[in-house]
């Protein structure tokens, strides 16, 4: 690619709600809503507030929850036109991207980083597909779950904030979430784990409008601070979400968490953390060298044992920190005369986590060594994997048939 000293680095950080978009190296974040208007009888489109307003006059057709619309394989008739989620996604991303390079007089990036929740198979080929059909190089387009973008955000700060418990409370018209993470520095590498919960008690902004509503607000927020955080220390934490941009309603709340630890207020946390990790995939050597668990990547090592040349070997299947979406896997083996394989998962601690046998007895019956099989895997994903068997014969002597099983193995309960 470009400059590795100076990458054209775009972070998005994407919800239905609203989407935000870094151009590094400005930290000045474009926020979109997610939404797209299509101008009634010509090819043109227009987003976010600027696609509200033509719809309001009657020239425009609005289209929102996008994400929703892809994830569903939905399909929206505008303009007289059927139109896949996904197609109109990748508009959007085009529109965006491009409102983008003109206000802040950007080139088009060179890595692009998409933060967001959900990470299904689905919705992940999706987006990529998007960008790859707007020009994009398919090994310069990252998903990441929030998890980690808000990880890579967080170390790209001084080390006292993440030397202890690191905890963020994200707040959007439609749920509040609440994130924890903990760095732990006795390995190698920083191994770094980020966990998320959607709290049931998120709230229509809408109540902020009014005295009474803000004091309730504040009282549901500082209740679930006190529920998640009780009895924990904590070197930091943070606040996003363009809520938090005035918070005065929310005193008592705030007043608790700087109980807690040192709080501190960015709106924009989760595209800065793309954009941070988009920086470090297109160094050539890594500037966080770190291993993160979280969604979107493996909290294990998943491998089994081999005898290779008569010597006793493991083959790794997925390491832990992997993206799922990645370590796929096709070997040519043969049994021996257990006719088992047994999939060991462990820890990053080092302790067999689970072992996991997969019965062979569904293969045709051969003498031993004159049995092979293909042994494919696939990640669907951070707790689930795929493991396909295939008959492969014996050269001649056995071709091979259509036996084939596949299964499905919980690698993480």
């Amino acid at each position: 690619m470009g400059d590795t000293m100076n990458p054209k680095v775009l972070g998005i950080a994407l919800s239905d709600i609203s989407t935000n978009l870094i151009f590094y190296p400005d930290d000045e974040a474009l926020i979109f809503p997610t939404v797209i208007s299509k101008k009634k009888g010509e090819d043109a489109w227009v987003v976010g507030e600027d696609a509200y307003a033509l719809a309001l006059d009657g020239k425009g057709i609005i289209t929102d929850k996008l994400l929703k619309l892809t994830r569903k394989d939905g399909i929206a008739t505008i303009d007289g036109t059927r139109y896949e989620g996904k197609e109109i996604l990748k508009i959007y991303f085009r529109e965006i991207i491009n409102a983008g390079m003109e206000k802040l007089y950007k080139e088009k990036p060179e890595e692009v980083v998409v933060a967001m929740a959900g990470l299904e198979e689905d919705i992940v080929g999706d987006i990529r597909e998007a960008f790859v059909g707007l020009g994009y190089q398919p090994n310069h387009i990252h998903i990441i779950s929030k998890e980690e973008s808000f990880i890579y955000f967080v170390l790209s700060l001084k080390k006292d904030i993440w030397n202890n418990k690191v905890g963020m409370y994200d707040l959007s018209d439609v749920s509040l979430t609440y994130y924890e993470m903990l760095v732990n520095r006795n390995s190698r590498k920083l191994l770094v784990n980020a966990e998320s919960e959607n709290m049931d008690e998120a709230f229509n902004l809408q109540i902020l409008n009014n005295p009474s509503g803000a004091k309730l607000a504040d009282k549901i927020l500082t209740s679930v601070a006190e529920k998640v955080m009780d009895k924990k220390k904590f070197s930091s934490i943070f606040l996003t979400g363009q809520v938090f941009a005035e918070h005065e309603w929310a005193d008592g709340f705030i007043s608790y968490l700087c109980s807690r630890g040192k709080v501190y207020l960015d709106t924009n946390i989760f595209a800065k953390g793309a954009a941070f990790k988009g920086v470090d995939l297109a160094s050539e050597n890594s500037i966080y060298n770190l291993t993160a668990l979280c969604e979107g990547r493996l909290r294990s090592d998943v491998y089994i044992n081999v005898e290779n040349n008569g010597k006793d070997g493991k083959i790794y299947l997925a390491k832990a920190g992997d993206f799922w979406g990645e370590p796929d896997t096709e070997l040519l083996m043969i049994p021996d005369e257990k006719e088992v394989i047994d999939i060991s998962v462990v820890g990053v601690d080092g302790k067999v986590k689970k072992n996991i046998p997969i019965v062979l007895d569904f293969l045709p019956k051969r003498p031993i060594k004159t049995r092979r099989f293909y042994f494919r895997t696939k990640f669907l994903d951070d707790k689930i994997m795929n493991v396909e068997i295939e008959d492969a014969g014996f050269g001649d002597m056995y071709p091979p048939t259509d036996v084939k099983r596949n299964i499905e193995v919980n690698i993480w309960d």
